[in-house]
């Protein structure tokens, strides 16, 4: 009996918590695979378009998944879609940037990918899965999804960026 009522509480406190992060704010971003698709979108001006692109570049190498061989960078991106970097880590290929722009003055800019695991959306560098697009580039995320990514400093051990792994205790 005491088995059944933990089981009972433990799938109660799953399913709250499950609608908490269902029911978090959310947000408008824009999305774009080029600075030319940012520009014809008309949503934001040529020089915002331009300055955010560079900033997610340069953002890229810093905060992108990064693996110590190209099999494993492959197995989760797919086959030519990673490069070595100059530091020698091999990292998938920037596919589109996101803008974040707040009311205030801050943007929060960020490099998108593409998984082999979500091959027709875009993903962030922690692996959080972009919703659907609009024509000009307009999506809505989670609010915790548009702030600043933190840097990376370890690398991918293993293959499995993107998938899910479990394990069992006894």
């Amino acid at each position: 009996m005491k088995k059944n009522l933990s089981y009972k509480l433990t799938l109660l406190g799953a399913t709250a918590l499950a609608i908490t992060a269902c029911s978090e704010a959310k947000e408008e971003a824009l999305t774009y695979n080029t600075v030319e698709s940012c520009i014809s979108a008309k949503v934001v001006e040529e020089a915002t378009c331009r300055a955010e692109f560079k900033k997610a570049e340069r953002d890229h190498t810093k905060i992108a998944p990064r693996y110590n061989n190209a099999n494993q960078c492959y197995s989760d991106f797919g086959y030519d879609r990673c490069q070595r970097s100059s530091s020698g880590f091999w990292l998938p290929f920037m596919v589109g940037y996101m803008i974040a722009p707040r009311r205030s003055s801050l943007v929060y800019t960020q490099p998108l990918y593409r998984t082999s695991s979500y091959p027709n959306s875009y993903t962030t560098a922690t692996n959080t899965r972009i919703g659907s697009v609009s024509r000009d580039g307009r999506t809505s995320v989670a609010k915790s999804r548009v702030t600043r990514p933190p840097v990376r400093t370890r690398t991918v051990a293993r293959s499995g960026f993107g998938r899910r792994t479990t394990s069992s205790g006894g």
